[in-house]
């Protein structure tokens, strides 16, 4: 039965002006729940990102993604690891369930709360952002999904910008 729904998705791709692989992307983005996402930013342009508060290339990419808040529009999973320990799963649930979440992802991020995390209640969002990690696969962030591209970039990347169409500041 797979198979026949992999023929099937090969030839509607086809016949759709798009590769199999563009096609399972966008299939794949459509099925993300955005309303459960962290969503930073005014931009027109759109970014899907998982991201670890302590993953030093998530970091790297937030420098950079801040300076361009009034282009992009970017929405945010966090992806706490359970071998980083108790702080990387607190700095998670600090970012999800304060109040002025691009204060709290500055200050996690830019690393203000290294050493000292404020202690914080679970967050249920943040579950809900794992489930989301889980169906999409995702091993390792920052994760990029650029939805207008169908397109995916693993790892921080400088292209990543330029696949955006923003040049870096």
């Amino acid at each position: 039965m797979r198979w026949a729904i992999t023929i099937l998705l090969f030839f509607s791709a086809l016949s759709l002006g798009g590769s199999l692989y563009e096609q399972l992307i966008k299939e794949q983005i459509r099925s993300i729940p955005l309303d459960k996402a962290i969503v930073v930013g005014k931009g027109n342009k759109k970014l899907i990102t998982f991201i670890n508060p302590d993953c030093p290339h998530c970091r790297a990419e937030w420098k950079e993604l801040r300076k361009h808040l009034n282009k992009i529009t970017v929405y945010i999973f966090v992806f706490p690891f359970k071998t980083w320990g108790e702080d990387n799963l607190r700095k998670s649930y600090y970012i999800a369930c304060s109040e002025d979440k691009l204060k709290a992802l500055d200050e996690v991020l830019l690393g203000k709360l290294d050493g000292n995390v404020p202690k914080v209640e679970k967050c249920d969002l943040v579950e809900e952002h794992l489930k989301v990690v889980e169906k999409m696969g995702v091993n390792g962030v920052p994760y990029n999904i650029i939805p207008e591209k169908n397109k995916i970039i693993e790892g921080f990347s400088d292209n990543l910008l330029k696949e955006l169409g923003i040049e870096k500041k």
